[in-house]
């Protein structure tokens, strides 16, 4: 059999020359990179992002498409915008009554007006009155006051209700029969004549606040929330979390969980397989036949049983070991096949010869001549184990507080988001499997063909 040059630097130099192979490895680079920095998040984000719900619907929107979808349909979607002010700056004090003045600034893309606006102001003063000044592109004003009395006030459009209902009024002549806050919101945006309620104004706004307080005012927050129906890269779900954070926090989980599972089960096939073709006769006949057994077995619903009873002690350790007990088979009767080739070269027959320890003859020339088997085919079980990975979250077998593309696929089956429209929940957890196990599918395939010689 003729000897293969290998090392990392052959794996590489023949990476560099396929450039689909360079691109790809490019990619895992930026994988690898991106779940660096995730990992240094506290665990208390993904805690949330499983089990406190509400915390999501206080701060986004619920089912809202991708922020980029406004400029696509502007006349269907509103972006999701948080404001702060540009300048703040003391207005007026006199007799111990301090006035602020803050200023904010921001472009609407959209035709249609959001479904809500929320004003949250607090500090170290308490805050008699607050005075709203709202500029539309085309110059109208709109003017909203609010009488507060401590040193913190939340409020939303309705808050403001009577002074927007007389605006609609003093524009339309008419009052609207059924008041919400989307329709309070189309004072603020829409062009309103005598004629009806036009589209919203497309351009700059400005919004001036005055804050009356009781003494200086030191703030900690001062924040206006203009909720539309759309936000962030990958929109959000039923409970407001965004699509984007889930696919980031499932990111490192894929693969750490890949590479364990995938090293362990070639290391361990190429132990097993490689020493039992080595040695032949009957230990190598049972070791086979074992293999084969496990190799048989439905390794889906075979997961899923063992899943269900250790649920309530199931790991990303736990799952990875079962995934390799099913998985290094496959890898052992390879190894061994390959091993019984190399069994019958000079050097074998020369240890045999000499009285050298079998155990020393398989780490000193089997090993070294299976390494290649061992990289090529890590690298190609990566992808295999991460899509098992999703498919076993997306049924519900999953480590608890732990996020996963198939636990995010799981949540949006069970919301109906396909039959909501609610494409994004899908079209992304979904991409994202096919877009981490291809590089590495690429990658394996270079290797392979390095490390046996391909071209």
């Amino acid at each position: 059999m003729a000897e293969v040059e290998t090392g990392l630097k052959v794996y590489l130099k023949f990476i560099l020359k396929d450039r689909a192979a360079l691109a790809s490895l490019i990619v895992i680079a930026f994988l690898v990179g991106v779940t660096a920095y995730v990992s240094t998040w506290p665990g208390s984000v993904a805690f949330n992002y499983l089990n406190n719900l509400k915390y999501w619907s206080s701060l986004y929107p619920t089912d809202a498409a991708p922020s980029w979808m406004v400029y696509l349909e502007p006349a269907a979607y509103t972006p999701t915008l948080y404001l702060s002010p540009s300048s703040v700056k003391l207005y007026y004090s006199a007799g111990g009554v301090y006035i602020y003045e803050l200023t904010y600034s921001f472009k609407w893309p959209s035709l249609k007006a959001p479904t809500d606006v929320g004003f949250s102001f607090s500090g170290n003063a308490t805050i008699s009155q607050i005075l709203i000044v709202w500029r539309k592109p085309s110059g109208s004003e709109v003017n909203m006051s609010v009488t507060v009395g401590s040193a913190t006030s939340s409020f939303d459009l309705i808050g403001v209700e009577r002074a927007l209902l007389s605006y609609i009024y003093e524009r339309t002549g008419t009052t609207p029969t059924v008041v919400t806050t989307d329709v309070l919101a189309k004072a603020l945006f829409n062009r309103l004549s005598s004629s009806g309620i036009g589209p919203a104004e497309r351009g700059t706004y400005t919004v001036t606040v005055y804050l009356v307080t009781q003494g200086p005012e030191r703030l900690s927050q001062a924040e206006i929330r203009v909720l539309g129906n759309a936000y962030g890269y990958m929109g959000t779900d039923y409970y407001g979390r965004p699509i984007f954070l889930g696919i980031l926090l499932g990111l490192p989980n894929a693969l750490e969980m890949g590479l364990l599972a995938s090293l362990l089960g070639v290391l361990i096939g190429v132990l097993v397989g490689g020493y039992s073709g080595y040695l032949g006769g009957r230990a190598d006949s049972f070791i086979n036949w074992f293999s084969m057994v496990i190799l048989a077995l439905p390794a889906l619903p075979f997961l899923v049983a063992l899943g269900l009873w250790l649920r309530s002690s199931l790991s990303l350790w736990v799952e990875v070991l079962l995934i390799t007990f099913l998985s290094w088979p496959f890898y052992a009767i390879i190894a061994r096949s390959s091993a019984q080739s190399i069994r019958t070269s000079a050097f074998v027959e020369a240890d045999r010869l000499l009285g050298i320890p079998s155990y020393r003859t398989f780490f000193t020339h089997f090993i070294p001549r299976l390494t290649p088997f061992t990289v090529a085919y890590t690298v190609l079980g990566i992808p295999g184990v991460i899509l098992l990975v999703q498919s076993l979250a997306f049924i519900g077998i999953a480590p608890p507080n732990l996020v996963t593309w198939g636990y995010i696929l799981d949540q949006a089956y069970a919301n109906n988001a396909a039959l909501n429209g609610w494409w994004w929940w899908i079209l992304f957890p979904g991409l994202m499997i096919v877009v981490v196990a291809m590089p590495f599918v690429i990658v394996g395939f270079a290797i392979e063909r390095a490390a046996f010689g391909g071209r």
